[in-house]
């Protein structure tokens, strides 16, 4: 009967959302796997997507990262102009074992935001939105869709 009960309380306990004692999620003050992924994130990523009638791509979106705040931009790959750029904030948390990131208008709150689930490593990132359920995380599109960043070698790249 014991072991039941042990069995039980260990299975909730891997259920249970990742959370401190007071209800705020798990952050890289907290972790040092977040505070790890926050390190590997700092520099430059780019993604070149958007594709043509011959399957090139169109579109090039470097993405600058330093401390917690994200430039993107994105330039039109045949001219170099570019089409697109904002910067906002972020904040990586944990939601059970799944790394989130979330990011916001710089200076508001980020349960204004939208969160993406997310992977990194030294020469690659990949976030997934559209994956996040319930009401602790917005997703910003309505299905789930795979972005796949590289590292940018070379300085403010820094690919070491």
């Amino acid at each position: 009967m014991k072991a039941g009960y042990l069995s039980l309380a260990t299975a909730l306990l891997m259920l249970a959302p990742t959370v401190r004692a007071d209800d705020q999620p798990i952050t890289p003050a907290d972790d040092t796997e977040l505070a790890r992924d926050l390190e590997l994130l700092q520099g430059k990523w780019e993604m070149r997507h958007g594709m043509d009638a011959t399957g090139k791509p169109t579109i090039l979106s470097i993405r600058t990262i330093t401390d917690n705040t994200e430039t993107v931009e994105r330039f039109d790959i045949r001219t170099g102009e570019v089409k697109h750029r904002h910067t906002v904030q972020f904040q990586l948390s944990k939601s059970g074992n799944v790394r989130v990131f979330t990011f916001f208008v710089v200076g508001a709150n980020p349960s204004r935001g939208a969160s993406a689930v997310y992977k990194v490593d030294k020469e690659n990132l990949w976030d997934v939105p559209g994956l996040l359920q319930g009401g602790d995380y917005r997703n910003y599109q309505s299905r789930p869709t795979l972005w796949h960043w590289k590292r940018v070698a070379g300085p403010a790249g820094d690919s070491d």
